[in-house]
């Protein structure tokens, strides 16, 4: 069965270096393709771990029917080129097949992405089929099973839509270069230069967690795969480092998470994101930089209060490799990322990039005999990268047919209205239903599906409130990332605990908590456009430094940390403090005080506050970060 496995994601891989050299495929056919290796690979691979004999065949009988759709496009190739959707007939063989897709997509979608994915699936289309007899607003004229049918199966506006087609040409060859770059040594280099910088410190070890994956997110925009990759590294050392198997876990998920808004390399909503957007993807990279540095410096401060309050040891110097001994070893490694990084800000095709990033990876790599690789593991590398990719696939196949009952029952613009009515013309107020919304949907959503939902349903309400569209779709990103760590069902945290062995529904809501100064970070920039590289230097310079101020509050509040222990009413102060300098700044400067009460209760720890553990306060306030 594992061979059987491997075979396919093998095939799959080849099939996406014919598709980049081969341009012109039809591009029905390219996704229809696709997703058919997709669904077949992770039914085998299921079917390889499975100890029941008929599940077994379920499985295998579903990856053989996977690559019915892939084969009915390619036929149908001179249909496709004279047909007209909407006016020219769907016959009983379109039925049949799109009968056989979405029985197959959501089988395996049930077993690889979870049962709150395929059940919101189910909500739209069941609404799309039956929608039509709803009264008042709620209804549509769609006519039923044939417009679906001619919708999802004949056209690129449904299933394989926009989410789909990023998956092909985008997120699959980022994938399979982080499993080569891995393969020789890059992951664990970033990992080891990440504690080499800050294990000497308190907390080294969380602190290395958020650094090195900060580095990993640079080539790999999925957060299961970052937590896979790094955190079977960093979460033992934290354990041993005196953190809590759950702390442990949660720190690796929710900083693994942000991987996916690190640039250059960010997931596959981003592009998503470029495409609903109409801009560059070099326009998201610059807008997502500082953002992203936020976020890792609001995870950062987290555990950093969390090791003083908790007076954590220092790691002992054998378990630290030096930063010198790292690069003589594994530098030449950087030189693939740095090529990559490069190709992608210049503006070359990402599968172009990622194929030449393969191949420098390759050489260089082999150059070295510590770093150098067996062929046949190589070949297994390709494989390897394929199987991963099997998770973004089927949930962009899934959120496509989400966009494409949207956008045919017009469902959006309902919706926008609905926000817009709920708010009474209060801004506020429009921006916290908006959140609210975008958390609710995110709920044991993908990142890629969580964030397509929120941006046809939610979006158009904000943009037309008057909020400029690039940050209200970053906005919904971040919310539609941190759905990976959000309960009840946060994936990252799950994987996470699997490494530390600690209870996944505890850590999940640790990693929740460990996000919550996060959040603060869209919220900011909503207001505060300079975030996102708009406006001048000094303009720039002074939104970072009112945010970062907002993260050392929003840390201390929950954290109960900040020069010493702070008791509730303190911690309650410094949650005020943090969301006044989030509040617009239009009117009355709200920020300013904000920035008064943390200054104040500074100053109060710093030189006011007498405890009976002052002298041991001081002597744990004296390290560095």
């Amino acid at each position: 069965m594992k061979r059987i496995a491997t075979a396919l994601a093998l095939c799959w891989a080849l099939f996406q270096v014919w598709i980049w050299w081969d341009k012109e495929l039809d591009l029905v056919f390219v996704r229809s393709a696709h997703l058919g290796f997709a669904m077949a690979t992770g039914a085998a691979v299921m079917a390889a771990r499975s100890k029941r004999l008929y599940e077994r065949i379920v499985l295998l009988a579903a990856a053989a029917l996977s690559f019915v759709p892939p084969v009915f496009h390619y036929l149908g190739h001179d249909r496709w080129l004279s047909r007209i959707s909407g006016l020219d007939p769907v016959y009983t063989s379109d039925l049949v097949v799109c009968a056989i897709l979405f029985a197959t997509l959501g089988l395996l979608g049930w077993r690889l992405v979870g049962k709150g994915m395929i059940f919101v699936v189910a909500v739209f289309v069941a609404y799309q089929l039956l929608g039509g007899g709803l009264p008042g607003e709620l209804g549509h004229r769609q006519a039923g099973l044939s417009d679906f049918v001619d919708q999802q199966l004949l056209t690129m506006e449904g299933l394989y839509g926009i989410p789909l087609g990023i998956s092909v040409s985008v997120v699959f060859y980022f994938i399979l270069f982080a499993a080569v770059f891995e393969l020789f040594g890059g992951g664990r280099m970033i990992v080891d230069l990440a504690l080499a910088m800050t294990g000497r410190y308190r907390g080294g070890p969380a602190k290395a967690a958020v650094v090195g994956s900060a580095l990993t997110g640079l080539v790999s925009g999925s957060a299961v795969a970052n937590v896979m990759s790094s955190g079977i590294f960093s979460i033992p050392l934290m354990k041993r480092a005196g953190y809590k198997p759950t702390f442990a876990a949660a720190v690796e998920a929710v900083v693994s998470t942000a991987g996916q808004i690190m640039p250059p390399v960010m997931g596959a909503a981003a592009f998503i994101m470029a495409d609903m957007l109409r801009i560059p993807y070099t326009q998201i990279i610059t807008a997502a930089a500082l953002p992203a540095l936020l976020y890792f410096t609001s995870v950062f401060i987290t555990v950093d209060f969390t090791a003083r309050r908790d007076a954590l040891p220092l790691l002992p110097s054998s378990e630290l490799t030096p930063a010198g001994q790292v690069l003589r070893d594994h530098g030449h490694m950087l030189a693939p990322l740095a090529w990559l990084a490069w190709r992608i800000v210049s503006g070359y095709s990402v599968s172009s990039a990622c194929l030449e990033g393969i191949a420098a990876t390759i050489i260089i790599g082999s150059l070295r005999a510590n770093t150098r690789q067996k062929p046949r593991d190589i070949l297994l590398s390709f494989a390897t990268g394929a199987q991963r990719a099997v998770t973004v696939a089927i949930p962009c196949a899934l959120a496509g047919v989400i966009v494409g009952v949207v956008a045919f029952t017009g469902l959006g613009t309902k919706f926008t209205g609905m926000i817009v009515d709920l708010s009474h013309g209060s801004v506020v107020l429009a921006v916290l239903l908006t959140i609210a919304a975008a958390i609710v949907l995110g709920f044991g959503m993908p990142t890629t599906s969580a964030y397509v939902m929120s941006a046809i349903l939610l979006a158009p309400a904000m943009v037309s409130i008057g909020f400029a569209p690039i940050a209200t779709h970053m906005l919904l990103l971040y919310f539609a990332v941190l759905a990976m760590v959000t309960p009840p069902i946060a994936l990252a945290a799950y994987a996470a605990a699997g490494i530390a062995e600690a209870p996944s529904s505890k850590t999940g809501w640790v990693a929740f908590g460990l996000s919550i100064p996060v959040m603060l970070i869209p919220v900011m920039f909503l207001y505060r456009s300079e975030l996102l590289m708009v406006g001048s230097v000094p303009a720039i310079i002074g939104a970072v430094a009112i945010t970062l101020l907002a993260l050392v509050a929003s840390s201390g509040a929950a954290t109960g940390w900040l020069i010493v222990r702070h008791k509730m009413p303190v911690r309650l102060a410094l949650a005020a403090s943090a969301i006044l300098m989030v509040l617009p700044r239009d009117v009355v400067p709200f920020w300013m005080f904000g920035v008064a009460i943390l200054a104040a209760i500074v100053l109060w720890s710093r030189f006011g506050l007498k405890t009976r553990s002052g002298k041991a306060d001081a002597d744990q306030t004296s390290g560095h970060i």
